[in-house]
């Protein structure tokens, strides 16, 4: 087997742990995105929450999207399988959702849903989504995220609205013990591969050198 030089050794350490400091896991959890940047006051917005479901043992069989207040005009756009339901009385019509339909294993569904108008004085819409699952179960998307603070279990999807400030931007971004922990492991494995691959390699090389010398 040929053995790569300890230079090429270094690189692919070094590549392997790059990889392993900047892979995200893949978070499943209700998330919101529009076609295009909204800005407040935006009206006929078009936006898609991307519910995945989250139980082995169970499958979603009912969703539904409740908009922060200010938002005029919500409407469910029909999902092939599901059946769309008008907005709700409730919460000042600014609830809508879906049933009939299911998601399972790891699957997910995109629901669409509109709005006529965004309202003014906002850097962001905080929505809150609910996940029935044909256990009898739900699960709801309600929980903010803090700055400095690690991501909650339960995410609230929400949509940054254009000429957000960069503080309200940071606000999403899961940081604090966790985040810190998670990049202390990632260099610790960088430099244990560094210091057990290194040597190895070279010694590796010097042996070669030897043989091909005699």
């Amino acid at each position: 087997m040929k053995l790569l030089s300890p230079a090429r050794t270094a690189a692919a350490l070094i590549t392997a742990g790059l990889l392993l400091a900047t892979a995200t896991p893949a978070w499943a959890h209700v998330h919101v995105h529009a076609d295009q940047a909204v800005a407040p006051g935006a009206i006929d917005v078009r936006m898609t929450f991307h519910v995945p479901n989250e139980k082995a043992s169970a499958r979603t069989v009912g969703v539904r999207i409740e908009a922060p207040e200010g938002v005029r005009g919500l409407r469910a756009e029909q999902v092939t399988g599901w059946t769309a339901e008008p907005a709700t009385a409730g919460a000042a019509g600014r609830t809508v959702g879906w049933s009939g339909g299911a998601i399972s294993g790891e699957n997910g569904v995109d629901f669409v849903v509109h709005l006529d108008r965004v309202p003014t004085g906002v850097s962001e819409l905080a929505f809150v989504a609910r996940q029935r699952y044909d256990d009898g179960e739900v699960v709801t998307w309600d929980q903010k995220a803090v700055a400095g603070q690690p991501e909650p279990e339960h995410p609230a999807p929400v949509l940054s609205l254009a000429g957000a400030s960069a503080a309200d931007a940071a606000a999403h971004v899961p940081t604090g013990p966790d985040a810190a922990w998670k990049a202390a492991v990632v260099c610790g494995v960088l430099l244990v591969l560094a210091a057990v691959g290194l040597p190895v390699a070279r010694s590796a090389a010097r042996r070669r050198r030897g043989t091909t010398a005699s």
